[in-house]
């Protein structure tokens, strides 16, 4: 896949994802229930932690073993959750984002990177 390929993918998952400001993610996540996904790689949480509550689903692990356990087990049975999903600076969360989708969850929105949301959450 070429750089013009991997362009065109990335255009279409920030137009399926909504990518939200810091003032918006934070009020879905005061107001409604969340899942919130780190999808960087275990050493990186381990170097820089996570956002609160979030949970660490690496996007290598989503890629090569998809399996609805792997969201659904955070769900609680309720599939109205608002599914908030970031990495370090909101691609790879995007494609993962765009790829939930196209298994059948509704609101994922994609919040960026962490490093954005630990500097905006002074």
């Amino acid at each position: 896949m070429n750089e013009t390929d991997i362009q065109k993918l990335l255009q279409e998952a920030n137009d399926a994802v909504p990518r939200l400001s810091f003032e918006e993610a934070k009020n879905i996540i005061c107001t409604m229930d969340t899942l919130i996904i780190d999808v960087r790689e275990t050493s990186e949480v381990e170097a820089t932690g996570l956002i609160k509550n979030a949970v660490n689903i690496p996007k290598t692990t989503i890629d090569a073993n998809f399996d609805h356990s792997l969201i659904k087990d955070h769900l609680n049975n309720h599939e109205d959750v608002c599914i908030l999903v970031y990495c370090a600076v909101g691609i790879r969360s995007a494609f993962v984002g765009h790829f939930l989708l196209n298994q059948g969850y509704k609101n994922v929105f994609n919040l960026g990177g962490y490093a954005e949301w630990v500097a905006n959450n002074k």
